[in-house]
This record gives C-alpha cells, sequence and structure tokens, in this order.
C-alpha cells in the first residue's frame, strides 16, 4: 500500500517480518503438538526454539527452490541439527500458509472492529445532540418534509451496527485453522494436530477441508467490506451534496491553514467525503475477485495466492484509514442550523401537503382522496410557483369546505414531523 493510505498498525501485522514470524509459530505449534502424541522428544522442542527467521537466507533459497515455504523451511533447518526432521512433518504448505493467513486477518479484523465501534459512538453522539433540530427531508433531492437531523445520524449508527454483525459472522467463518494436509483428509496427521494449533493460536477449525481453506470464507469477508465501503461513500455522499454552495446545511470541517483549491482561495471542497468515495470504490472492487478465487481446480490450486497477498493488505489497510478518516469527518462537521431553519421558511409550509390531505381523509369521510389529492396539488403548483404560502392558498382554494378552520391552523405545526423521534431513538439506543 502506497504510504499516503497506510495505517501503522495493519502494516506491522502483514509485514514480511511479522508474517514469517506467524508461520514459524504455526510450524512451532505443530511440532509441539506432535510432542504430545509422543512422537517428537521433549527435549527437541528446546532446540527449535533457537530458531529466527533469517529473511535474507530465505529469499536467497527461494531463487532456487522458486517455493517460498521450501525456502522457508530449509532457512528453519540450516540453523539446528537433527532435529530438522521436525520441522513442517505431515503438513502442506497451505497448512502454514492458510493458517498463518488467517491469523493475520484475524489480528486486523480486530482494528476494524474497533474502528467501527468508534465510528457508531460518534454517530450515536450526533443523533442525541441533534434529535430535535429540524431539518428539511429530501426525496430524489426534492423538498420532502422537515424532520430531525438526529434521525439521519441514528440511520447512520443503526446501519453501523448491522455492519459489525455482519463483520463478526464473517471472523467467525474465516478466523479458523487448517492443518488437515496435502489432501484435507488428515491421511499423514492426526486431528488432534490441528485442534492443538487451532487452541494455541485462538483460532476455530475448519472441519472440512482441501490442500486449502475453502475460499467462500474469505469472499464472505470482502463482501463484508464491500457492504461497508457502501456505507462509508452513503454517508460522504450525503455529506458532499449538503455542502453544496446552493444548500450549505452541513460541510467538512476547515482548518487555519487548510486550502480548499490552488487557483481559487474562496474554495472549501468536502476533500475527506470525496477521497472515502474514492477509496470505497477501490475497496469493492475487490469483492468479485474473492468470488472468484472460491473456484480452484480441483478444490485446490495457487491461483487465489498471487492476489491475495497484494488484496489483504490493501484492503484492511484502506478500510481502517477510510473508517477513522469517516470518524473524524463526522467529529468535525459543520452544522449550520441556520441555513436549515432558512430553507424550512423558505419552502413556504409547502411541506404540510401529505398532513392536511391525510387528516381531511380521516376526519371528513364524504370527501374522495382523489378530489382532495387534486385540489392540494393544484395549491401546491401555485404556491412554489408564485412563492406564495401554501396555506394561504389553500384558504383561497376553499380547503375550509372540507375541515374547520380551528383545526386547519392546528395542522401547520413543523413539531408534528419529529413527534416520534424520541420513540425511534428509544428502539434504536434503548434509552429511557
Amino acid at each position: 500500500m502506497i504510504s499516503r493510505y497506510s495505517v501503522e498498525e495493519i502494516e506491522k501485522i502483514w509485514s514480511d517480518q511479522n508474517k514469517y514470524q506467524v508461520w514459524l509459530d504455526v510450524e512451532k505449534y505443530v511440532v509441539e503438538a506432535w510432542s504430545t502424541l509422543k512422537i517428537v522428544p521433549k527435549q527437541d522442542l528446546l532446540v527449535l526454539e533457537k530458531i529466527k527467521i533469517d529473511l535474507p537466507r530465505m529469499l536467497e533459497i527461494e531463487k532456487e527452490t522458486k517455493h517460498d515455504v521450501v525456502a522457508f523451511t530449509r532457512m528453519l533447518s540450516e540453523q539446528i541439527g537433527n532435529e530438522s526432521r521436525w520441522i513442517h512433518l505431515g503438513i502442506t504448505s497451505t497448512d502454514v500458509v492458510d493458517t498463518a493467513q488467517n491469523f493475520l486477518i484475524k489480528s486486523s479484523n480486530l482494528i476494524v472492529q474497533k474502528e467501527l465501534e468508534n465510528l457508531a459512538k460518534t454517530l450515536k453522539s450526533l443523533s442525541l445532540k441533534n434529535e430535535k433540530v429540524l431539518i428539511m427531508g429530501r426525496t430524489h433531492g426534492m423538498y420532502g418534509e422537515p424532520t430531525s437531523l438526529g434521525l439521519k445520524f441514528a440511520l447512520w449508527y443503526e446501519e453501523i451496527q448491522r455492519q459489525i454483525q455482519r463483520l463478526n459472522l464473517a471472523r467467525r467463518d474465516i478466523e479458523v485453522a487448517k492443518i488437515s494436509g496435502s489432501m484435507g483428509n488428515y491421511a499423514n496427521l492426526e486431528l488432534k494436530i490441528e485442534e492443538f494449533v487451532a487452541k494455541k493460536m485462538k483460532l476455530g477449525i475448519d472441519k472440512i477441508s482441501t490442500q486449502v481453506t475453502q475460499r467462500d470464507r474469505h469472499a464472505f469477508l470482502i463482501s463484508v467490506f464491500g457492504n461497508i465501503a457502501s456505507t462509508l461513500e452513503k454517508i460522504s455522499t450525503e455529506i458532499r451534496l449538503f455542502q453544496r454552495s446552493d444548500v450549505n446545511e452541513l460541510a467538512e470541517g476547515f482548518s487555519v491553514g487548510q486550502k480548499g483549491s490552488s487557483s481559487m482561495p474562496h474554495k472549501k471542497n468536502p476533500i475527506s467525503s470525496e477521497n472515502i468515495a474514492g477509496l470505497s470504490r477501490f475497496i469493492r472492487s475487490f469483492v468479485t475477485m474473492s468470488f472468484e478465487n472460491n473456484n480452484l481446480w480441483h478444490e485446490r490450486d495457487i491461483s487465489h495466492s498471487s492476489n491475495e497477498r497484494i488484496m489483504f493488505p490493501d484492503l484492511f489497510n484502506v478500510l481502517v484509514y477510510s473508517l477513522r478518516r469517516m470518524n473524524e469527518t463526522l467529529q468535525n462537521l459543520s452544522i449550520n442550523k441556520k441555513q436549515m431553519q432558512k430553507h424550512i421558511l423558505e419552502a413556504k409550509n409547502i411541506y404540510f401537503s401529505q398532513r392536511v390531505l391525510t387528516y381531511i381523509i380521516m376526519q371528513n369521510h364524504q370527501v374522495t382522496r382523489e378530489k382532495i389529492y387534486d385540489l392540494i396539488q393544484n395549491c401546491t403548483t401555485i404556491a412554489w410557483a408564485e412563492k406564495t404560502d401554501l396555506k394561504d392558498v389553500l384558504l383561497q382554494n376553499n380547503i375550509l369546505d372540507f375541515i374547520d378552520q380551528k383545526e386547519f391552523d392546528a395542522l401547520f405545526d413543523d413539531q408534528y414531523f419529529i413527534r416520534h423521534t424520541k420513540e425511534i431513538f428509544n428502539r434504536i439506543f434503548k434509552t429511557k
């Protein structure tokens, strides 16, 4: 991953040094498991503990073997004597590679989960702070009815909660140890070897596999990442729309010394949201690849291996980077309440059309829906074109034939649109 979008913790997890250290851990745990079965003498385990990763030597050997795991095991064997015969006993390359990779994925998943939880915490705070703040709701980009700004943040909060649930499901699938041998039938192993390694690494067990862990597990995880990316892009798109000059209701924070344009000093662009939108597309680009990786010749080849070496480090770097940047953007979000109220006032009560329609239908059983709908629609057309208050236009067009004056006046209360907000919040946040 380029340094611009790299995350220190993720880079450390997926570094060659750490990856090969986990390979070594797997190898050692397998030998230790054999020892519990009285195959490997305990004194030989002490010798194996002296082994270290010598990456330059491994790369040198790989030039000849053209096989990284063989180069790895030979690099290890060179460091000790006859005890080296226990290294890689009964296992195949992907027992090491897949188990280690699933462990690295687990380590990275923990960071993703933490960042999702941090984002959810920020969204909950914004929701509760803005519970009673009115904002014009839009459908199809057009004015609909006012709603609570807090509900907008609550919507995103609830979606992030679902993403956390999906991640937890995917984690159970992918965070497994696979020590089943060349054909996945444990022919040269015992099932207890796999159980021992899984327990040591705090992983689940791949109950049945071929020579590789089946890639439907990986595809599920990456599809969840694609789904998370879609949520991030959804939020970023909404911020970008609200930051437009003609809307100006929400905007990214703009720090001292920040520049919005190289040529126009007045510009304050939604660069963080645009950045997240672009990276979200990058994340989703791996989804199709991950599904294609599940289709291997006789359910075992290494056509998946090459792209996974790139895919997982890049995915985790960009996803964690995007989650952190989104959280920071929301924490520094500028909320223009005056502009929100201005747009509501400029609408001149046109958004009460459904309120009037619904009330009359419920209270006046002598009028058909079609008749009153057409009347109110015609009035909204006049009100919008002439920039006149809908309430006045309705009165001029004999709305009092269907409702008395006192009831009619009572309908025009903006608080009506947020009367259930507290109940909705109780559903989501379980507040009292």
